[in-house]
């Protein structure tokens, strides 16, 4: 048998950007499952009923995330089910209620239960989907989880959330940010920035509520800013962005950042991807164009 061959290597050789890749998905409920139980598909995990395994399946294929949580190596258990970004969480005793809560929250209904005031932070291991993510995401599962205050933060390992070959690939909940590249040395640092309810830039993908270029264009202005000691929540941009790209395109877009116009220059540039590590071992793989940072420049107003 050959050397395993990672995704996330490869994705760093190639040099593909982590930048821009911020897309997170608006609803997210979590299902306690034990770890060792968790299979690919999901919904085929074992010791799920039938019914289960179907609400699952039909969640999925309706765009909703159920991901299957655990918390092997912190301590305290977790609900039955949890909602986010209501972050609302209930335990259920009859799976036939608990199926119900699933359909009704797909359907928009929201289940009864207890609101958690706490940042969620969902951290991928799905060994079963991707090696890398076990190879990466426990580390830093454990690392968090051995600093974190657990009276601010509910630290979660789950099943897969999608950028495997950007492992160790977290979500944070309910403000909605995704994080790739993490380590477990970054993590007293990306603790703290969260606890002043700032996001960590080293490995912040960009805001999910915007086009690819928009999420590099802010975070480069962000880092602009922070590395000028002006913390900002978020950037306000200027410029068009083009529905279609073709690789070699150039674009300016704009931003105001304390007093200073700021000038954004990005390029799009063809990357051969491939996704998770079971790509790689079938040999397939796509072309997908990215966004790149080019410079940033700046003009103080006369």
């Amino acid at each position: 048998m050959g050397k395993h061959v990672f995704c996330t290597d490869l994705c760093h050789e190639r040099g593909e950007p982590l930048d821009g890749t911020g897309d997170a998905p608006e609803r997210f409920l979590m299902l306690a499952w034990p770890r060792g139980k968790w299979r690919t598909p999901r919904w085929e995990s074992v010791d799920m009923s039938p019914e289960l395994s179907q609400t699952l399946h039909d969640a999925a294929h309706a765009g909703l995330h159920v991901a299957l949580v655990d918390k092997v190596e912190a301590e305290g258990t977790l609900p039955t089910l949890h909602a986010l970004p209501e972050n609302v969480f209930a335990d259920f005793s009859d799976e036939a209620l608990l199926t119900e809560a699933i359909r009704n929250y797909l359907d928009g209904r929201m289940f009864e239960g207890s609101p958690d005031t706490r940042t969620t932070i969902i951290c991928c291991t799905d060994s079963r989907r991707d090696a890398c993510c076990a190879r990466h995401g426990f580390s830093t599962y454990k690392a968090l989880v051995a600093i974190a205050d657990a009276s601010r933060f509910n630290i979660v390992q789950a099943t897969h959330i999608g950028g495997c070959r950007f492992a160790a690939s977290l979500v944070v909940m309910p403000q909605r940010q995704r994080y790739g590249r993490m380590t477990a040395g970054l993590a007293p640092a990306f603790l703290a920035a969260l606890e002043r309810g700032e996001v960590y830039l080293p490995a912040y993908k960009g805001r999910a509520d915007r086009p690819e270029p928009a999420q590099v264009a802010e975070l480069a202005a962000l880092r602009w800013a922070d590395e000028r000691g002006i913390k900002l929540a978020d950037i306000p941009l200027h410029g068009d962005i083009p529905e279609d790209a073709t690789e070699g395109m150039s674009l300016t877009l704009g931003a105001d950042v304390a007093g200073n116009r700021l000038s954004i220059r990005l390029h799009a540039q063809n990357f051969f991807v491939q996704g998770n590590c079971s790509t790689v071992a079938e040999g397939g793989g796509q072309d997908m164009l990215r966004w790149l940072l080019d410079d940033v420049t700046a003009e103080q107003p006369r």
